[in-house]
């Protein structure tokens, strides 16, 4: 659990230093794997004591490359080869998602295995595309854009917040506890009236 600021700086360098890049004929620190950063965010009611928790997913996808023109050979060759694999099987689910399909096949990669469960049901999914302005790269940026317009009409639904039923329970005990407390105190109190009108009507009955 990160403590501020610096710490979750430190963890970010370390997941950024664990991330796998090599040079290509089209960029010489092209990025060989994708990077995901999940971030849990727990919030509390201090006066309800009602919690709430949120996951929220930062991913930098690894770009779709055509091997015609990066030139990768051997293990530069398997990376793109697992890259493109890994978003063609992303493209599927947005595709299953956006049609409703009864089967969403989330399975088909370790990238939307992770993803599955802020990928649809009750998550939000935000999405920048990158592109080249470069008329060379024409083909990909075309690639990227109807990729962003399978997403844009992809509907997941109302998103909703997680509540934490068990700080929800403990919040409600203590406030029926509070709520007994001051009943208590006003039973006493009304008790305690009674009591001093009762003596009242005794000296008065005496004095007589």
């Amino acid at each position: 659990i990160a403590g501020g600021l610096e710490e979750v700086m430190r963890i970010f360098r370390a997941g950024n230093v664990s991330r796998a890049t090599s040079a290509t004929c089209l960029n010489a620190d092209s990025s060989r794997s994708h990077s995901l950063l999940r971030v849990r965010v727990r919030a509390q009611n201090l006066h309800t004591l009602e919690a709430s928790t949120a996951k929220l997913w930062l991913v930098d996808l690894a770009g779709s490359e055509r091997v015609a023109r990066t030139e990768a050979t051997g293990e530069r060759l398997k990376e793109a080869q697992f890259i493109n694999k890994s978003l063609a099987a992303l493209g599927d689910c947005i595709a299953a998602l956006s049609t409703r399909s009864a089967h969403v096949p989330f399975r088909n990669s370790k990238l939307t295995q992770v993803l599955q469960d802020s990928l649809g049901g009750e998550a939000k999914v935000l999405m920048y595309i990158q592109v080249s302005p470069s008329d060379l790269d024409a083909s990909e940026t075309l690639c990227s854009l109807n990729f962003a317009a399978r997403v844009k009409g992809t509907d997941t639904g109302p998103a909703r917040r997680n509540a934490d039923r068990g700080q929800a329970a403990v919040a409600q005990a203590r406030a029926e506890q509070f709520a007994a407390a001051a009943a208590a105190r006003e039973a006493q109190q009304q008790v305690a009236a009674l009591e001093a009108q009762l003596r009242e009507v005794e000296v008065a009955a005496e004095m007589e």
